[in-house]
């Protein structure tokens, strides 16, 4: 390399001519190549290994924080949501706003509280992560997925609800005609509908205090009791809260809520889901209402 230098050295050092020049081009050719031979030439680095795929189901994912449960656990989750269920059922029969038919509105804000924004908010805070089925959970104990919160087969549901309501009918007909009971209805359980306006509004809203109240007994009382005491043990329970729910209702009425609860929560149990529960109450409870006052 030093030859190549001295080469150079010796052309810039001569006379300008055609023959120097082509003589300085060519040392500074050689210079460059011996300059390039003598530099060291580092690999480039080999590429990264790809990215593991994301495991997406429980026997890939490992233990969950759901494999940390214990009997005594679920027990008292269980137990939990029976006594906040019951205080909240509580409150709201309790509550300023009532006879229904004089409280209409608010009554019907209060069961949007008490029915369904509280146990929703019990099932976050305590139990869960919200509203969506989490592929990583093994049964969804800690989402509101597994108290019932699933709408998959909403259209059979409802079509459920349909056939459940025309075999009921009649029978709801019948005892709609009793004086008594539509006293009871003129006076305590509906407001008055004297226009196309009152029945759209009275009917929306019955709707909306139909999905609150199944979502509290065939939602949340109905799932969160069964993790801990069982789905019989469950069932009955709601069944008996949601006769005593009724009190004060006609007699007909009130009893027969019993047995409706347990058939409801037996439905709802077998489906996973509380929406059946929802699609039956809200359309007999709208017929209902309709032939106590026609």
């Amino acid at each position: 390399m030093q030859g190549s230098f001295d080469l150079a050295l010796l052309c810039f050092s001569s006379p300008a001519s055609p023959l120097n020049s082509g003589l300085w081009l060519l040392a500074s050719i050689v210079t460059l190549e011996a300059s390039m031979n003598s530099l060291e030439i580092t690999p480039p680095d080999p590429p990264l290994p790809p990215l593991p795929p994301m495991p997406d189901t429980p026997s890939e994912m490992g233990p969950t924080w759901e494999d940390d449960e214990t009997s005594a656990t679920l027990v008292l989750r269980a137990l939990f949501a029976l006594v906040a269920g019951g205080l909240l059922l509580y409150s709201q029969w309790n509550s300023p706003y009532s006879p229904p038919a004089l409280f209409w509105g608010k009554w019907i804000w209060t069961s949007v509280l008490f029915n369904f924004v509280l146990p929703l908010l019990v099932v976050w805070m305590f139990f869960g992560q919200g509203f969506v089925h989490l592929d990583w959970l093994k049964n969804q104990k800690h989402n509101a997925w597994d108290y019932g919160w699933n709408w998959k087969q909403w259209k059979r549901y409802a079509l459920f609800a349909l056939v459940v309501t025309v075999v009921m009918a009649p029978f709801m007909l019948y005892f709609s005609r009793d004086p008594a009971t539509r006293l009871a209805y003129s006076s305590t359980f509906l407001p008055p509908t004297t226009n196309a306006a009152e029945w759209a509004w009275v009917l929306a809203t019955l709707v909306i205090y139909m999905f609150c109240w199944e979502w509290c007994f065939r939602g949340f009382l109905l799932f969160g009791t069964a993790q801990g005491l069982g789905w019989i043990v469950a069932v009955g329970l709601q069944a008996v809260m949601f006769g005593f729910a009724h009190a004060g209702k006609p007699p007909v009425e009130f009893w027969t809520s019993f047995l409706g609860g347990g058939a409801l929560g037996v439905i709802c149990w077998r489906e996973k889901s509380f929406v059946p529960a929802f699609f039956v109450h809200a359309l007999v409870q709208v017929a209902w209402s309709v032939m106590v006052r026609v």
